[in-house]
């Protein structure tokens, strides 16, 4: 089975045509991706446009500030938590032993379980943006640094797939990675207001969240079409981060494989 028809096995038949068919599920998603952004755009209301601005340092209002971060975060957030809850459900259904005999490497079998969750990520994502453009939000967006961004984002996230899924396959209950990124989301991520009202401490494990640096980049290559000549800066970061994440991801997942197959311990929950 080629590449292909592995991506539309676990996304089209795997992922999308599971998850349209629990239409209440698909709207309450729909739902749950619109309410955020209406709550902080009343919220940059609320505060006044001049004591937020202030605060973010830029030429664009709180509202593009927190849209460009919800929008984005998912893929944080979200992915992560997919695999990771996907491989839980295996164990717990008695199919992961099933899966790891199919003619299917498990680094393969970990990749391509992380894709469905890409895919439903930026259906999010492109829903978020286009209400925020409705609630007036202005896009000048520098196409080159938007995906050099989003490529080495998405390289980050991938890693931190893998350590989460890895995490689950070795302590079996519990994701310490999944609550971590949940946290980082929430408070530390620069998603709804600019790490620069946090104390220094907060602000010293922000940045080392790829979150982070792609939030930033994002915005600057989104909302004022800055180039990838000024923000080198966050380039250079998060080819780090992405490197430093999908190192320890294999070595973890390598690790992982070798050590339920050697207790024995696939099949157990």
């Amino acid at each position: 089975m080629g590449i292909a028809a592995r991506l539309y096995s676990f996304v089209v038949i795997r992922g999308f045509k599971v998850w349209v068919s629990y239409k209440t599920q698909v709207a309450l998603n729909f739902i749950s991706w619109t309410i955020p952004v209406f709550l902080y755009y009343f919220i940059g209301l609320t505060f006044g446009a001049g004591r937020m601005a202030a605060a973010i340092a830029a030429n664009y209002s709180y509202t593009a500030f927190a849209t460009v971060g919800i929008a984005f975060q998912g893929y944080f957030s979200s992915a992560v938590a997919t695999l990771a809850g996907r491989i839980r459900n295996e164990e717990l259904i008695g199919t992961l032993e099933y899966q790891m005999a199919a003619p299917l490497k498990p680094m393969s079998l970990m990749f391509y379980s992380t894709v469905w969750g890409f895919v439903v990520n930026s259906i999010s994502t492109v829903t978020v943006l286009l209400i925020g453009y409705g609630l007036g939000i202005k896009y000048v967006i520098n196409p080159l640094s938007t995906f050099v961004i989003l490529l080495l984002y998405m390289a980050s996230i991938i890693g931190l797939n893998l350590i989460s899924g890895a995490v689950v396959l070795i302590v079996k209950q519990g994701n310490p990675v999944a609550l971590f990124t949940s946290v980082a989301t929430n408070i530390l991520g620069n998603v709804v207001f600019p790490i620069s009202v946090l104390p220094t401490w907060l602000k010293d494990i922000s940045y080392m969240l790829s979150l982070t640096w792609s939030l930033d980049g994002l915005r600057r290559a989104m909302l004022a079409g800055e180039g990838l000549g000024s923000m080198m800066n966050d380039v250079v970061i998060l080819v780090i981060l992405s490197a430093a994440y999908l190192i320890i991801g294999v070595l973890l997942t390598d690790y992982a494989f070798r050590m339920i197959l050697k207790q024995g311990t696939v099949h157990m929950y």
